[in-house]
C-alpha cells in the first residue's frame, strides 16, 4: 500500500467506529457485482446518489482484470455522480484487497479524502494510480474494458446516477475494438 493510503486509511479508522463512508463511481456501484466481490459478505449500505465536485470520471486506470478501469481526476469545473455507501470496518480490507489498493508490488489505486455536499464530513475514494489511453490497449484488454464500463453503467442506471460520460466512453471502446479487428483482419 502506499504511504499516503496508509496513513489516511490509519487517520480514517481511528476516527471511526464501525463502518466507513466511501465513494463510488465506478462498478462498485452496481450491487449484484459488488455483492459477488465482497463474497456476500455486503452489499451496498446506507447508498445515496451523490455529487462529487472538481473531479472528471475517466476510464483511464489500467487494470489486469478490467483492461482499464473508471479512476476519477482532479478537474476544477468538472463533477461526478456515484454513490455514498458504508462499508463496515470489519469488511474494509477485503474491499480494499478487491480494488488493489492492498496490492504488493504497485498497487491499483490510492485512498483519498474527499468533501461531497450534504455528507457531514469527508469521505473516501479511490484515485487510479495506473494511467492508461484506451487506444493503447490491446483488443483483448478493450474487450474486457468495454464488460466493464457496460457492469459499471448497469449501476449507474440502477441508482439513477447520470452517467452520460461513461456511455461516451463505452461508444468510444467500441470504436477503438472496430478499429483493431479492422486491422486484424487486413493483415
Amino acid at each position: 500500500m502506499t504511504l499516503d493510503s496508509r496513513s489516511v486509511l490509519e487517520e480514517w479508522i481511528a476516527a471511526k467506529a464501525n463502518s466507513v463512508r466511501f465513494f463510488s463511481y465506478g462498478s462498485n456501484m452496481n450491487e449484484k457485482k459488488f455483492r459477488l466481490d465482497m463474497k456476500n459478505k455486503i452489499g451496498l449500505v446506507n447508498k445515496t446518489t451523490v455529487t462529487l465536485t472538481g473531479f472528471k470520471r475517466t476510464l483511464s486506470n489500467d487494470s489486469e482484470k478490467h483492461g482499464a478501469a473508471f479512476s476519477i481526476r482532479a478537474s476544477p469545473g468538472d463533477k461526478v455522480e456515484g454513490i455514498c455507501h458504508d462499508i463496515p470496518i470489519e469488511l474494509l480490507e477485503v474491499f480494499l484487497r478487491k480494488e488493489g489498493v492492498l496490492k504488493k508490488g504497485a498497487p491499483s489505486y490510492r485512498l483519498i479524502k474527499v468533501s461531497i455536499p450534504d455528507q457531514k464530513e469527508p469521505i473516501l475514494t479511490l484515485c487510479g494510480l495506473n494511467p492508461v489511453s484506451l487506444d493503447e490497449l490491446s483488443l483483448s484488454k478493450a474487450k474486457q474494458a468495454l464488460n466493464y464500463a457496460k457492469e459499471s453503467i448497469k449501476g449507474a442506471e440502477c441508482n439513477d446516477v447520470e452517467h452520460s460520460d461513461m456511455v461516451e466512453m463505452k461508444k468510444e471502446l467500441k470504436d477503438i475494438i472496430r478499429t483493431k479487428r479492422s486491422t486484424q483482419d487486413n493483415r
